[in-house]
């Protein structure tokens, strides 16, 4: 089977303290994988690790069997145009709109134009919030900055979509409107999906559940 993601013994400290010991992984294209844990069980980390935000102190990783750049241009280049990322606090730029906001990946990638704004629309649409673009994010609700930072997380067409307790701060409903969104999004742009979540919930309707403990799979 094809893997977008390979991951082999992965491993990771800071200090003194081991936070990942060993860590396999793969993940397949349009894969949904949740990844569970407690507080200090090494999720997150993990998550950098995979996502290029950081890296590990020994083990390798591979995108589509090629390994993962390890600095400089060409790993901004990969994150930019490879991965998407969401957050639990999205992040978003406050002094820009939210189709500047949209945008800035593209715009980092050298990518403007009708084209691109097009594209940002088609998503802003599709994600429902095509009528606030010109507003800024303290003029949207939670529900919408997270609709904002998902269209962001997907303009430069990226193969995974990383997210990091996305449903953190969400009740039960808006948890099921953002697995709404995730699952779309996989439909719809053929993107895989790996979050990170202490909601049993949204673990639930993942492909795949892996729990972590103390810096292994349980």
């Amino acid at each position: 089977m094809e893997h977008l993601i390979h991951a082999e013994n992965l491993s990771k400290s800071y200090g003194a303290l081991r936070v990942l010991q060993g860590i396999d992984f793969e993940l397949a294209p349009s894969e949904f994988v949740a990844i569970t844990g407690a507080s200090g069980s090494g999720k997150s980390t993990l998550l950098h690790l995979l996502a290029g935000l950081d890296q590990p102190d020994s083990g390798a990783l591979y995108f589509k069997n090629t390994p993962y750049p390890t600095s400089g241009r060409e790993l901004d280049r990969f994150r930019n145009q490879e991965l998407g990322l969401i957050f639990q606090f999205h992040h978003l730029m406050p002094e820009l709109t939210a189709l500047e906001n949209i945008l800035l990946p593209a715009s980092i990638a050298g990518r403007s134009g009708p084209s691109t704004e097009a594209w940002a629309r088609e998503l802003a649409d599709r994600l429902d919030v095509a009528n606030r673009l010109d507003h800024r994010p303290d003029e949207l609700s939670g529900g919408e900055q997270q609709r904002v930072a998902i269209a962001r997380a997907l303009i430069n067409k990226p193969r995974v979509l990383f997210a990091d307790e996305p449903s953190g701060n969400l009740d039960r409903a808006r948890s099921e409107e953002l697995y709404a969104l995730l699952a779309d999004a996989r439909s719809a742009w053929n993107v895989a999906v790996v979050v990170v979540t202490h909601s049993d919930w949204l673990a639930s309707k993942a492909d795949r559940r892996l729990h972590l403990q103390d810096g292994k799979w349980a």
